[in-house]
């Protein structure tokens, strides 16, 4: 059994003056389950913390790991490591021993993204899912269960 792999950014490939863009490096990745995996997404300015969330299907986005440019951070329970490189401005996160359950939409950010009441996120979530991808096709990256 496989799952395919892909994220999203929590901002996507477009910003406005002064402010931080970040974007996935991959649009789908393929790991055989039991296999580990590495979502990396990169990074314009410095920045002081990173964020990466989960969003399982009909769910609300989930906080995984919080971590900083010069310290990496594990969550073991998890099985997740998170790391950035701050030369390079790339942020990753590996999944060890994937199983189908670690199914979802990964989201990378910068600072804090997700707060409060999320419900507007989920208003007509597939439509606008096939916008984001046709607007850009880097933007999105998902781990499926088949």
């Amino acid at each position: 059994m496989f799952c395919q792999l892909q994220q999203k950014s929590s901002r996507g490939s477009i910003s406005n003056a002064g402010e931080d863009v970040i974007k996935p490096v991959f649009t789908e990745k393929q790991v055989l389950e039991g296999k580990d995996v590495t979502l990396i997404c990169n990074y314009t300015e410095a920045v002081h913390n990173l964020q990466w969330y989960r969003q399982y299907p009909g769910s609300k986005p989930e906080h995984l790991i919080l971590f900083f440019e010069t310290n990496p951070k594990s969550e073991p329970a998890l099985r997740l490591t998170a790391a950035a490189d701050k030369a390079a401005k790339s942020m990753n996160l590996t999944i060890s021993s994937t199983e189908v359950k670690d199914s979802a939409v990964y989201y990378c950010a910068l600072q804090p993204t997700v707060t409060g009441n999320t419900t507007t996120l989920y208003k007509n979530r597939v439509r606008s899912e096939l916008q984001d991808e046709k607007q850009d096709p880097h933007f999105k990256n998902e781990l499926c269960n088949h």
